[in-house]
């Protein structure tokens, strides 16, 4: 008989039972209250977040770049405007084989090379939610090609942009500079997150300098789009904030007039009112077409510019630092006479050269004979440099250095645009740290007449003489005129910004040397008289012929039968009408044989067709004598 099992006790499996029941029960609930759990915090909590989410499939932020400021000149001419133009932008977050994308829009379109290059230099840095824009300004032709094309081509639109253009073109390139694509590295130093990779930003120029004004506030729009990342409808728009409009104090006409003068010569001309600083033209030859630059400028272009030996990219108006030559003689003039070193009446004889004491070695005037007995108006008017040798040398150095510092030499002048160079106003302290080498009495009789390590740019001369112009008052020079508020268009002008006032122990002596400066132009013997036939108003000016290789320079004659790479440089400052100045002008060619051959002629031009502009009545009176100055 076999063995049988033994039994349970009913009541002991009924306990075993309750107390499994029990557990599950435990189990479940919790597992329940869990999950209300997590739907609570799902459905309340984090439901911002995954709606977020769940909007960011079908609702895409777009920025919208705000319309730059336009530039008027002070007549209202415009200088720099939108236009209208279409732009192919990829939408990265759409496409999920953005190489073969590319591939597939180069069968349809051309891609420059340039334009590749900057997309995937933007594409390294944004966001992969911020649309990148693949090339600008394109053409009726490929925005025909592509649009038939959109529907296999997820991920890639064409928008409408507003595109910068410069109505004068190479006119007013130094000076207005251009915009360009945002680079990488500018897009990692966006602050407050203005910019996005389809902005384009102040390069060069005015336009760099007044990025902050020019460029003002981005807007956003958000819109719904399908799967295939095509647009359903606009959700919510933002509106940008245009940039602020400019008048600058250029005067169109004069910056062409300038431009057309110095023709295919290498020069500058800054031509500024006196009492303001305002800039009225500053023209550098030749020049570039800064539309090129609006929408990335190829490679090989740029090189071609950039190497061309004629230095098309090069503001000489600012930058360009020459030696001014004859053009230092009046603040020299200005200098001895308040120094009392002379006086107008005092005398020297020039034979047509000078030799230092002790010495042997021979500085020569520019006319071989000599002028004979000379006086400080003979010297300015017929440019004596055997005068100014003996100047010189009395005056000193350090005397000279601090003299004519005031008039903004040797230091970068405070104009409302980058890249002014400071020029060099030679002292011993400049001469050892620059050469290490000590200075010697010969390098202050060549400073006499605007030689040796002198430089100074076209602006600083306007500047400085537009102190003698205004009898001692200086002003900062500017290029800003009035600023336009886009919202309401008020017009809010900017006023002048006075830099210092030049005192002198007799305020007299500015109209002497003005006077003085008149007979250079007037007078038969001046050296720029050739400029005085038919002038119809009282100019004061100075010639200046700076010397860049050994050669006779009163050879003018046969200037041709020189190379032009050592022909010397002309240089012409001048102001008008006398007494009551309006204008200053300042003029470098390069190359150009003599001042008063070729820079001469300019300025008057430019000096006459302002004065007739601004409505300056013609006057210059016969019977006025230059020698009736009470002179001391």
């Amino acid at each position: 008989m076999s063995e049988s099992a033994p039994l349970k006790n009913p009541v002991q499996e009924y306990r075993i039972f309750r107390r499994r029941l029990l557990v599950a029960i435990v189990i479940g609930v919790a597992l329940v209250l869990a999950l209300a759990v997590r739907l609570l915090v799902l459905q309340i909590w984090e439901h911002p977040y995954y709606d977020a989410l769940a909007l960011g499939n079908r609702i895409r932020t777009l920025p919208i770049n705000p319309p730059r400021g336009i530039l008027y000149d002070r007549n209202g001419i415009v200088l720099a405007e939108n236009v209208p133009s279409f732009e192919l932008v990829i939408h990265r977050d759409d496409i999920r084989n953005l190489k073969d994308t590319l591939h597939r829009i180069e069968s349809i379109v051309p891609i420059r090379h340039q334009d590749l290059r900057l997309f995937w230099q933007l594409v390294r840095v944004e966001p992969a939610y911020e649309p990148v824009p693949l090339q600008r300004d394109l053409s009726t032709a490929s925005v025909a090609r592509l649009a038939v094309n959109l529907d296999r081509l997820p991920g890639v639109s064409i928008r409408a942009h507003l595109k910068r253009f410069y109505p004068l073109g190479p006119i007013g390139a130094h000076l207005l500079g251009y915009v360009g694509p945002i680079h990488s590295g500018e897009l990692r130093r966006n602050p407050g997150h203005l910019y996005n990779a389809e902005s384009d930003v102040g390069q060069d120029g005015f336009e760099e300098s007044y990025e902050n004004l020019l460029y003002g506030i981005p807007g956003v729009r958000e819109v719904e789009v399908n799967v295939q990342g095509r647009l359903v409808r606009v959700v919510r728009t933002r509106p940008p904030v245009p940039g602020d409009s400019v008048y600058l104090t250029i005067d169109a006409r004069l910056q062409a007039l300038a431009h057309e003068l110095l023709g295919h010569n290498a020069g500058a001309v800054v031509a500024l009112d006196p009492h303001t600083g305002g800039i009225l033209a500053m023209a550098s030859t030749p020049s570039f077409n800064p539309n090129r630059f609006v929408n990335g400028i190829g490679e090989a272009t740029y090189r071609k510019l950039a190497d061309n030996p004629l230095q098309p990219l090069f503001n000489r108006a600012l930058q360009g630092e020459y030696a001014p030559a004859s053009t230092i003689k009046p603040f020299l003039a200005l200098a001895v006479l308040n120094d009392h070193v002379i006086t107008t009446r005092t005398t020297i004889f020039c034979p047509g050269t000078f030799v230092l004491p002790g010495t042997t070695h021979v500085y020569h005037d520019w006319q071989p004979w000599g002028h004979g007995i000379t006086d400080l108006r003979k010297a300015l008017t017929q440019s004596v440099d055997v005068f100014f040798y003996h100047m010189a040398v009395d005056l000193g150095i350090h005397r000279i250095d601090t003299f004519l510092r005031p008039f903004g030499f040797g230091q970068k002048p405070e104009i409302d645009l980058a890249g002014a160079r400071a020029g060099v106003l030679p002292s011993p302290a400049w001469k050892l740290k620059h050469t290490d080498r000590s200075w010697y009495e010969g390098d202050t009789v060549i400073s006499g007449i605007g030689q040796g390590y002198w430089l100074v740019t076209p602006l600083q001369m306007a500047v400085a003489v537009g102190t003698i112009a205004a009898r001692g008052h200086r002003y900062r020079p500017r290029v800003i005129h009035a600023v336009m508020n886009p919202m309401n268009h008020r017009i809010y002008p900017v006023l002048p910004e006075p830099a210092r006032v030049i005192r002198l122990d007799r305020p007299g002596l500015w109209r002497i040397v003005a006077r003085d400066m008149e007979s250079v132009i007037k007078n038969p013997t001046g050296t720029a008289h050739g400029i005085d036939f038919g002038l119809k108003y009282a100019l004061a000016g100075k010639t200046g012929t700076a010397q860049i290789s050994n050669h006779d320079r009163s050879d003018f004659m046969n200037y041709h039968l020189i190379p032009k790479s050592k022909r010397d440089n002309a240089v012409f400052i001048a102001f008008g009408p006398v007494p009551h100045p309006r204008i200053v002008v300042a003029v470098f060619v390069q190359h150009g044989v003599a001042g008063a051959l070729t820079a001469a002629p300019i300025a008057r031009r430019i000096i006459e067709t302002y004065l007739e502009a601004e409505g300056i009545p013609p006057h210059r009176d016969p019977y006025r004598s230059l020698e009736r100055d009470p002179r001391p």
